[in-house]
């Protein structure tokens, strides 16, 4: 990939550091915005159905999930794919052959965090990448995980994706301290705009809801490129289900994954049995969300059938995706939705 697809930067002199530690008259020439410059759009490294930006050059994105909800088999894919281009979840694709991959596990013992690349490693064809490292830092401390990671990218001599799972083990003083969670985000702005980096975080969802756990989870979700929730499929546990809770670019419809028989993940559908159970539950939602001629727009939809339905942001977000497939419910010209009722016959799942 030739360097000119990478984001452009001007030419500035450094900040010059003094006493107190910060030169902020240094700083208004360091990062003044040149209006006159033209800024190229930053590399993509991991899309989804070809066309949908996952992770590019100079952000970081956001994995979150309930425990045991398969996040890290997720990011073996994703890190496969990075390094090979592609990975059996046919959906995700990877243009980092000529960069750098490095995974940092903060919590797996050896013997699972080696389980972990070695998953990786048979989704690329087993060859050990030149350009890809693991680093188990769960024997550190919190503090010095963050000394180690910021090592890590000081040492890169060229663009790369770094993996972190998770980053509540970069928090000495826990997820709900504010000041340490715009600390630890900053850093990771810091490092991706100057190592032409992307960094993908994992981190837990609230046991109780689906928001990204405490003050370090809001600021990262505010923050990120890209926020993909994993969860397991309502009827069928054995599939877990990736949807795009947030995309800076263009959204993308959610995508399934499973488990086989070889310990990896693969592409899945929802089975038959849990499709046909969820498109009643579903069509009785929507149907008393829009009665009669009724319409909503998306965010109202989304809101009212979290609501009605009981469900997280994604699970509305995917329910109201397949309904539209189906023609259970359609738009209008001005982008609003209403429901298929008498007058028109919704395709089954």
């Amino acid at each position: 990939m030739d360097k000119k697809q990478f984001e452009k930067k001007p030419e500035i002199p450094p900040v010059v550091i003094n006493s107190n530690g910060f030169d902020p008259i240094a700083a208004l020439i360091k990062y003044k915005v040149d209006i006159s410059q033209q800024i190229e759009k930053p590399r993509v490294i991991l899309s989804a159905y070809q066309n949908s930006p996952l992770a590019t050059i100079g952000n970081f994105s956001l994995i979150i999930g309930k425990a045991k909800t398969k996040k890290t088999f997720l990011i073996t894919s994703m890190a496969a794919a990075a390094i090979g281009k592609h990975c059996p979840i046919s959906c995700i694709n990877g243009d980092l052959s000529d960069m750098d991959v490095v995974l940092v596990d903060t919590e797996q013992a050896p013997y699972h965090l080696h389980r972990t690349v070695d998953r990786i490693l048979r989704q690329t064809g087993n060859a050990i990448p030149e350009n890809f490292t693991a680093y188990g830092l769960r024997p550190l401390a919190p503090s010095q995980r963050v000394q180690v990671v910021g090592s890590i990218i000081d040492k890169l001599n060229r663009p790369a994706l770094i993996i972190i799972d998770g980053l509540r083990d970069l928090l000495t003083r826990g997820i709900n301290d504010e000041t340490e969670a715009t600390e630890i985000t900053s850093k990771i702005l810091r490092w991706t705009y100057e190592k032409d980096c992307h960094i993908m975080l994992v981190l837990h969802q609230n046991k109780n809801d689906f928001n990204a756990r405490g003050h370090v989870g809001t600021e990262a979700v505010n923050k990120a490129e890209t926020v993909l929730s994993v969860e397991r499929d309502e009827r069928n546990r054995d599939i877990s289900i990736v949807t795009a809770v947030h995309c800076r670019d263009i959204d993308f419809p959610p995508f399934y994954f499973r488990i086989d028989e070889n310990g990896l993940p693969v592409e899945a559908n929802q089975v038959e049995a849990s499709q046909n159970h969820k498109a009643v539950q579903m069509s009785e939602n929507f149907a008393f969300i829009l009665p009669g001629i009724q319409s909503k727009t998306y965010t109202e939809l989304c809101k009212e059938y979290q609501e009605t339905a009981g469900v997280s942001e994604p699970t509305a977000k995917r329910h109201i995706g397949q309904a539209l497939k189906s023609n259970m419910l359609k738009k209008d010209k001005i982008g609003s939705y209403y429901m298929i009722h008498q007058e028109e016959e919704a395709v089954p799942f």
